[in-house]
């Protein structure tokens, strides 16, 4: 606990003091403790995590040499353990270290690869052994070959390489001497060497990748705000009319024709007097492939919903539709209102959220799902989910 007040401390002063081109995170690492000299002894399984600090060594980068130079300083908490196989005795090991490294890198503009050399000295500040006695292990206070003494101290030499995985994330193999480590079959003493597998997380780049995000979502909600939003309306499944149509079932075709009518008065009501975000104009899911290929004048002129045509196709536009689709939020499909760019993909959050959805079932009635084309959902409905998605937009918009 006092070791991660520590680092949390040391991550808030960074935070505080670090300037242009600085960089700042935590790190976490898998060690492989390297006691093979020892017959018998194997590596149980060792790890380290911390805080770091980067920085160039001239923010002015006079030359190309100190242009592809850097340096990185940690601070960090260090687990060291190994186990004899053959009496099952864990040796533990706890150290407070720091690093300083040298990085060099081939090609600043990428920052791809690093390579790295420097020291880590490491303080010992606590050490105890077990042993497997009842079903469990337990620490017992001497064991004849441990000379460790709480307060030792290891100056480590460190050489690796880190490569870039992203904007926040790198990963780094490197292997660490220890200069004290002394050990034999009789004699256990001093920081063994480590073979250590690990990441880091840069806090700075994470700040700069939400901070753009931001940005990003703010300046798509000022575009769509300024576009047109196109609202998509249902027609009726033509394959089932012509099928019923020759079954002679005309009562059938009509109650279809009228639900359908019905449906689309009700979202053309609902967009009309709750949504202001934008301004609207209405099309049939018929000529969609009007709109996605560039003709939405046609596409609107042939809804007799819009009053006031238009000769001129849009060119910034987004689309809405009551329809059954697959939510990437909840995973399954559900009838809802859904929120499009202009490419018929779904747009992000504030846009798309659970409370846009109406359910599968007709009235929340599962037994209307087998009759749906008979059946209306509440005109209500519409009126709340199109009044709720507008209010949530004009807020993500004042922000």
């Amino acid at each position: 606990m006092k070791t991660s007040k520590l680092l949390l401390l040391v991550l808030l002063f960074f935070s505080q003091t670090i300037k242009a081109q600085s960089n700042f995170g935590v790190y976490m690492n898998l060690n492989f403790s390297m006691v093979d000299q020892v017959p018998d002894m194997v590596n149980n399984n060792s790890y380290a995590y911390g805080a770091f600090f980067q920085h160039p060594f001239s923010i002015y980068h006079a030359n190309n040499f100190l242009n592809r130079l850097d340096y990185t300083g940690e601070l960090g908490f260090n687990y060291v353990g190994f186990r004899d196989k053959q009496t099952d005795l864990r040796y533990n090991n706890y150290y407070i270290e720091s690093a300083f490294h040298i990085n060099f890198i081939p090609d600043r503009m990428t920052d791809a690869l690093r390579i790295f050399v420097g020291i880590r000295p490491s303080f010992l500040i606590y050490q105890d052994n077990e042993t497997f006695e009842f079903g469990s292990y337990q620490t017992i206070e001497k064991e004849n070959r441990n000379h460790y003494r709480t307060g030792d101290l290891d100056m480590g030499i460190t050489a690796g390489i880190s490569l870039s995985l992203g904007q926040v994330a790198r990963f780094e193999t490197k292997y660490t001497w220890g200069s004290t480590a002394q050990l034999s079959p009789g004699f256990l003493k001093g920081k063994p060497s480590l073979l250590e597998f690990g990441l880091k997380l840069s806090a700075v780049n994470l700040s700069k990748l939400i901070q753009n995000k931001d940005e990003s979502f703010d300046n798509q909600l000022k575009k769509l705000n300024s576009s047109k939003l196109l609202v998509m309306l249902e027609t009726p499944n033509e394959k089932l009319i012509a099928k019923l149509r020759a079954d002679n079932n005309t009562t059938q075709i009509d109650n279809i024709i009228a639900y359908q009518q019905a449906t689309n008065l009700a979202v053309k009501n609902a967009f009309i007097k709750f949504f202001n975000f934008s301004d609207i104009a209405f099309f049939y899911d018929s000529n969609a492939y009007l709109v996605s290929t560039g003709n939405s004048s046609k596409a609107i002129a042939n809804c007799e919903f819009n009053t006031n045509a238009t000769t001129q196709n849009d060119t910034a536009f987004y689309i809405a539709a009551f329809c059954n689709d697959f939510s990437p939020i909840s995973q399954k499909i559900d009838y809802g209102l859904y929120f499009y760019d202009a490419k018929f993909l779904l747009l992000n959050k504030p846009f798309n959220l659970p409370t846009n959805h109406l359910g599968v079932f007709p009235n929340g009635d599962p037994l209307a799902y087998f009759k749906r084309l008979s059946v209306l959902r509440n005109v209500a409905d519409f009126n709340r989910i199109v009044f709720k998605a507008n209010a949530r937009l004009m807020r993500a918009l004042k922000k």
